[in-house]
């Protein structure tokens, strides 16, 4: 493992932990009859299906691309271009689409969505399949090409893959902490980091798509030219 991919799993790694929807919807999940348990069973989800997607891209690399040196595997560092360029272009669209027109006309209180009264009755396997369902998906794939297109046994890859997957979860077991220590204050504080999370998302989310897809862009194009 060199400290150009160390760093490259750094940055997907810290783009991923602080995912605001993410966030949210564990927020959601915490806040469930049985929130700590529930959120265990999300973060397993998270964390399995982050592996997953590794093992696909290292078994994908494999298969493609058996190299006969120590070369990076041009294809990976190909996805890895067109990931960032995907990360970039949704940047571009949030940030210079026109601004939302004030509402002269107060609207009356929208109904919860059906998707979070279902988040609010769930069980473990619903947690654990949510868990698996909200990743930011270009940030774990380009991980995966990044460890898959160095020449390491597969041992190894999917060692460090298992640490990637555990270190994207840093944000949700920060909540998921704070709700086993103090159950009692779990809801008011959950609706705090929520509104915040609320107020901060487009802001972070901007940040993330900007700096994600210049570091991937900058990886794949120093690579490839």
């Amino acid at each position: 493992m060199t400290s150009s991919s160390l760093a490259t799993l750094a940055v997907l790694a810290l783009t991923a932990a602080i995912s605001p929807f993410s966030l949210i919807v564990f927020s959601l999940v915490l806040a469930t009859d049985r929130g700590p348990r529930n959120g265990i069973a999300f973060i397993c989800g998270w964390i399995v299906t982050v592996i997953g997607i590794g093992a696909v891209m290292i078994a994908l690399g494999g298969a493609v691309d058996a190299p006969t040196s120590r070369a990076p595997r041009k294809w990976f560092l190909a996805l890895e271009l067109a990931l960032g360029t995907v990360l970039v272009i949704l940047w571009i669209r949030r940030r210079f689409r026109p601004p939302l027109l004030p509402q002269k006309v107060e609207k009356p209180d929208k109904p919860q969505p059906a998707w979070q009264r279902k988040i609010a009755t769930m069980g473990y396997l619903g947690a654990f399949v949510l868990g698996g369902a909200t990743q930011t998906w270009p940030v774990m794939i380009a991980a995966g090409a990044e460890i898959a297109r160095l020449d390491i046994p597969v041992a190894e890859a999917m060692s460090w893959m298992i640490l990637f997957a555990i270190a994207t979860t840093a944000g949700i077991v920060v909540l998921e902490i704070l709700a086993i220590r103090s159950p009692g204050t779990a809801a008011s504080r959950l609706d705090r980091i929520r509104t915040y999370v609320d107020e901060h998302r487009a802001s972070v989310i901007n940040w993330a798509y900007l700096l994600g897809g210049l570091f991937l862009v900058y990886r794949g194009a120093i690579g490839l030219f």
